[in-house]
């Protein structure tokens, strides 16, 4: 009988370009919960604290939502559109359901990026964003969100030869992790940018609702819905409990080829879960999204009091639930999140988790509830070795 082999497979190139998750980059070194000196106390974390049941024990999940289900969801959503941003879409044609926000992404690039087609993201940022389009074949070009440009998309950027190749850009606004949010005046300004350079913006709006100032949708600029789509997350918008489902607003032959990708791909949809989002869309915003607010907001002013305490300084932009936190010095992000674990057990997130712009920077989510803050700042209380000695002796 001949030896069989094993067959290896070698892992496809673009795999190699992935960047990190950002799980990845929190300290590999974390301290065990049982710990009766420093159990952890995770700051960095995003982890979503609503968690009312969605719908009865009892529902059944395996059945498929039919077409009316989803249009009736659709057209609940054109209305709650037009309330809140005064926006008119028509239903059926200008709104995509898909599996959430990351999903819906690769969607829209499978579906418009070919092989090389560089495509504009920002940095900082997520790094889903990259992977997407990688995974497409295409190529991700960073666009500056920094200081330097006040947390805004960098306009030259976007207008420099490079930028001309894109044909698509990918937005965040609320910006994650810095919180920025884009004015009307910012927002029409971008729009005639992606006019002028030929260039179809889609903004993820998956922290719209946390918006402290009125938040502007980029398709209610003129000219927005011909340049743009939004795309948004129930779980996040409608302060339910995490369900991967969200849904997309554009142009009706974008959202057309969106459908056409997503039923090749395939996706399901609860029948149980229809009456329940459309329940939570009707009492916008829910008690429960009203009640995370002021959690995230007691959490912000806590963490404000503990990076008063050691010569940190927050980006002042209060639009996601996030605090995004410049380290003095040169101190990197990775030492400093070392440290507070290893020595304190404090868990926050590395700024170069977002991209290599985000060195010298930490975030952390205020969605940890804000006595984690306040223990954290007792923790604290003898001072760490995290500032530079010069620094320390001015």
């Amino acid at each position: 009988m001949p030896m069989i082999k094993k067959i290896v497979l070698d892992k496809a190139d673009r795999l190699y370009h992935f960047p990190f998750d950002l799980e990845e980059f929190f300290p590999k070194r974390t301290r065990k919960s049982t710990d009766k000196k420093y159990p952890t106390i995770d700051l960095g974390r995003f982890q979503w604290p609503i968690s009312t049941p969605l719908i009865g024990e009892s529902a059944d999940l395996s059945e498929q939502a039919n077409s009316d289900d989803i249009l009736r969801l659709k057209e609940e959503l054109s209305k709650w559109l037009k309330d809140r941003f005064g926006l008119k879409i028509t239903a059926r044609k200008e709104i995509h359901i898909g599996q959430g926000i990351r999903r819906i992404l690769f969607d829209i690039c499978q579906a418009f990026v070919d092989y090389g087609d560089p495509v504009l993201t920002p940095e900082p940022g997520l790094p889903f964003y990259k992977r997407q389009i990688i995974a497409a074949g295409g190529i991700p070009v960073s666009y500056q969100v920094s200081e330097k440009t006040d947390y805004k998309p960098s306009i030259k950027q976007i207008s420099s030869n490079l930028g001309k190749t894109a044909r698509i850009m990918f937005l965040n606004n609320p910006h994650n992790p810095t919180g920025r949010l884009l004015d009307s005046t910012d927002l029409t300004e971008l729009v005639r940018t992606a006019s002028r350079e030929h260039i179809f913006i889609v903004n993820d709006a998956a922290y719209c609702s946390f918006a402290e100032e009125k938040y502007n949708s980029l398709l209610a600029v003129p000219g927005g819905t011909k340049v743009g789509m939004e795309l948004f997350s129930f779980t996040y918008c409608f302060g339910l409990p995490y369900i991967p489902l969200g849904f997309a607003v554009g142009p009706p032959d974008v959202i057309n080829s969106l459908n056409t990708m997503s039923r090749s791909l395939g996706k399901f949809i609860p029948k149980g879960w229809i009456n329940p989002i459309l329940k939570a869309i009707q009492h916008y915003p829910s008690v429960d999204l009203e009640s995370l607010k002021k959690r995230i907001e007691q959490s912000r002013l806590e963490a404000e009091q503990l990076v008063e305490k050691y010569s940190w300084q927050m980006v002042r932009h209060k639009s996601s639930p996030f605090a995004w936190i410049k380290i003095p010095g040169r101190r990197q992000s990775t030492n400093l999140a070392d440290t507070l674990l290893i020595r304190k057990g404090i868990l926050a997130l590395p700024g170069n988790a977002f991209g290599d712009t985000g060195e010298g920077y930490f975030r952390l989510s205020l969605t940890a509830p804000p006595e984690n803050f306040k223990a954290a700042g007792d923790r604290l209380e003898k001072r760490l070795n995290i500032i530079p000695k010069k620094q320390r002796a001015k």
